[in-house]
């Protein structure tokens, strides 16, 4: 099975996952539709819909002034100010070109008459608008990425596990226990940089875990979880409540509310006294040990006599035999047998009475609700430069040793415990719920690990004394048929052959399941506050919590060795399959792109460019066919740019053009138009070329018009220099315009009235 706290050598995640499209069901059928691409095709995806929402942006604002140039179009005289707005929405090709244009306006504008700046205002408004929603909506066009997080589905085609009770002693002793103690390794080190409050030089990432970690409740004040004659306080102990862990939301599967699960586990735990309880005894005529009485041990000793004891340790003296007056030197020698041990016993419940365990415990320390479990801690050596008042370490005697300085030769007290063990008592429960709400239809009770699971069962169509008595092939063979029982006899199997409880951290990690591991150098412990065995429980649990998340992860990946595949577990049903298939994780080699995203931004952008090319021709076939709104469609008509144009040369009666109520006004083949005079400085007009000539008959092109200055020279106004009395076509009337579609076409030249500038009929 795949490490899942580290990558595999090779691959940056470790896993394989499916790519394609698939339904994150906590999200829903709809907003839950999911894509996953490699990152190099995810991110030119993202890039490509950033630039399709600024295509989006053009046209979008192209189909707004459309709309808005046809609701202030009016036939009645207006303002050269209005005029020119209407000349930039016509002609802005976006919102930003527009807003510079309208600004521009309003400054020239702005000593004649403030009110000019109020007039623009709500344009500009609407275009800077239009600038900031785009260009936030195309900058963020990732977020349909980043919405999703980096969540992918794992390949689940070899998912399986390793369950001990179908293997042979040599398979568990070579194939399953080694790879028990390294998942635990790999906790131990995750819950040491990443669930540590106080450590922050993580250098581990989330591992692909779909939550970097899981949440734990905790209560520092809580009563005995015994009789209170067997804890050391009735009102300073520990409480440790994971709360409903959700399978789906919580250890990433992929399932459905109705066939999610949640999980429960609650540990409670207090120093035991030890008064009364200890005895110096000689066991198989081995002098100088102790014993701890709390229960009967399920031991045989080499009278095959069971023991009326619970623990047995060699005593505080023989653990502390002095071999030389310098510490250092000594625990050098034999480091590694200079430290703590923990030793741990238990008494498991089922169906509310004992069945199995180390030890029947004895009815102080007996819940039906719940396994007790009791964890020895040994001075075995260590010593302390200071003492220790924590209720679990109580290192508060002098050793028979001395602590020499090595810069100084100085020598100082040195303490130890004041007993050969000291008991830590625990109960632990746990809970299991049917679908993602807890309630009391839908949970079993808070009880004991196995009466949990079989309090439950009957929730998923599972009979509970199945639970108790079938083999692991037996449970899966039964219920093979059945989805929801399928699915929950997997998860079953699955997590109790898991190393999730605080029992087997203790049995594979020793001294190093302690938080206070860290503080010994050379046999010598470093100052501990008094609550530190709460720290050590907390330490303990978060491994739990670590391991618990892998189970699932490194269960849907599967074995990675041939020796491991040939002996697991594997999914062979829709339940099993359901679970395989549907396993989470995170991984920022891969990006997953909400489908719900995609549509919504391609399906909205192609029907705002659509309208955008078809909102002009619809006009204008209505205007033409209807006469509808007939003034609004033909003044957006030439305000268009190349209207403009030819309404400049119409004027000075140049070029033979047709088609002018269309966008793209044309002349006859080969026509010579006038180019620009740039004779006076102050003003520009077309100006008249000798030789331009028409391509289709020859003639000559209409004289342009000259100009006059008014008398105050301020400007000039247009004079026929032929003297004759011949219409021009800025001279036709509106109807005559609106009547002709091949002819030639222009806006009517009227005389300014006093107070008003020239209107341009259409």
């Amino acid at each position: 099975m795949v490490n899942s706290f580290s990558p595999s050598p090779g691959s940056p995640t470790g896993y394989g996952v499916q790519l394609g499209i698939w339904t994150d069901w906590s999200r829903g059928s709809v907003l839950g539709a999911t894509l996953t691409l490699n990152r190099q095709y995810g991110s030119l995806l993202i890039a490509f819909t950033a630039f399709f929402i600024t295509l989006v942006a053009t046209r979008f604002w192209r189909l707004a002034c459309s709309f808005i140039h046809r609701r202030l179009s009016v036939a009645e005289p207006r303002d050269a100010f209005h005029l020119q707005r209407q000349a930039i929405l016509r002609n802005s090709p976006s919102s930003d070109s527009a807003l510079w244009s309208l600004l521009q306006i309003s400054w020239a504008w702005r000593r004649l008459d403030r009110r000019y700046v109020a007039r623009t205002l709500p344009s500009i408004i609407f275009a800077a608008v239009c600038l900031l929603a785009f260009t936030i909506a195309s900058g963020f066009s990732s977020s349909i990425a980043t919405a999703m997080g980096d969540q992918v589905l794992l390949d689940g085609a070899h998912c399986g596990f390793l369950d001990f009770t179908t293997l042979e002693t040599d398979q568990i002793t070579q194939i399953f226990d080694p790879l028990q103690a390294s998942i635990i390794t790999n906790g131990l080190n995750y819950a040491s940089q990443v669930y540590s409050l106080r450590d922050k030089t993580s250098v581990i990432d989330s591992a692909g875990f779909f939550r970097r970690t899981l949440s734990t409740g905790m209560d520092v004040k809580a009563p005995c979880p015994f009789e209170d004659s067997l804890c050391r306080s009735n009102s300073s102990n520990l409480v440790l409540d994971s709360g409903f862990i959700d399978i789906s939301q919580d250890l990433g599967l992929n399932l459905q509310p109705d066939k999610s699960m949640l999980y429960r586990q609650v540990l409670h735990c207090a120093p035991l006294v030890t008064a009364g309880r200890k005895k110096q005894t000689t066991l198989d005529n081995r002098p100088h040990y102790t014993t701890y009485s709390y229960g009967h041990a399920f031991v045989i000793n080499s009278a095959n006599k069971s023991s009326n004891y619970t623990f047995s340790i060699r005593d505080i003296e023989s653990q502390y035999i002095p071999h030389s007056t310098s510490v250092g030197n000594t625990y050098m020698l034999s480091i590694q047998t200079l430290t703590q041990t923990p030793s741990m016993v238990r008494s498991l419940r089922t169906n509310g009475t004992s069945s199995r365990g180390e030890f029947v415990a004895e009815p102080g320390l007996r819940r039906n609700n719940a396994d007790t479990y009791i964890i020895f801690i040994s001075g075995n050596g260590v010593i302390s430069s200071v003492p220790l008042d924590d209720p679990w370490y109580r290192f508060d005697a002098l050793a028979n040793v001395t602590i020499q300085q090595e810069e100084t030769n100085e020598e100082s007290f040195a303490y130890r415990p004041s007993e050969a063990a000291s008991p830590l008592g625990c109960a632990y429960q746990a809970q299991i719920c049917k679908g993602s709400m807890a309630s009391n239809h839908s949970c079993g009770p808070l009880a004991s690990y196995s009466d949990a699971w079989g309090g439950a069962a009957p929730l998923f169509g599972v009979d509970t004394e199945a639970i108790y008595n079938l083999e692991t092939h037996q449970l899966i063979k039964t219920y093979a048929a059945d989805e929801s029982a399928s699915r929950f006899v997997w998860l079953l199997r699955m997590m109790t052959n898991s190393q999730i409880d605080v029992t087997d951290i203790v049995t594979k990690l020793g001294s190093q399941s302690l938080a206070s591991f860290k503080g010994i150098v050379n046999g010598i412990q470093g100052p501990l506050p008094d609550n530190q065995w709460m720290l050590d429980v907390t330490y303990l649990w978060n491994i739990t919590l670590a391991v618990l998340q892998a189970t699932f992860i490194d269960t849907a990946y599967g074995s990675t060795t041939l020796e491991r595949a040939r002996v697991q577990i594997n999914a062979t049903n829709s339940g099993q399959q359901s679970i395989c298939q549907n396993q989470r994780i995170r991984s920022a080699e891969y990006i997953s792109i909400s489908v719900f995203g995609l549509y919504f931004i391609y399906i909205t952008g192609v029907l705002i460019i659509v309208a955008s090319y078809v909102i002009d021709p619809i006009f204008t076939c209505a205007q033409k066919r209807w006469k509808y709104r007939e003034h609004e469609n033909l003044e957006w008509i030439s305000n268009e740019t190349l209207q403009l144009q030819r309404l400049a040369y119409d004027e000075s009666g140049q070029g033979g053009w047709s088609n002018c109520t269309n966008s793209i006004p044309i002349t006859a083949p080969d026509q010579k138009l006038d180019a620009l005079n740039l004779s006076d400085g102050d003003s520009t007009d077309i100006q008249e070329t000798p030789d331009a000539q028409g391509a289709a008959d020859g003639d000559s092109v209409p004289t342009m018009k000259s100009h006059e200055r008014n008398n105050d020279g301020s400007g000039s106004v247009p004079v026929n220099p032929s003297g004759d009395d011949s219409l021009t076509v800025s001279e036709l009337d509106s109807r005559s315009l609106a009547s002709s579609n091949a002819a030639e076409h222009s806006a009517i030249y009227q005389p300014p009235e006093e107070g008003h500038l020239a209107e341009m009929h259409l």
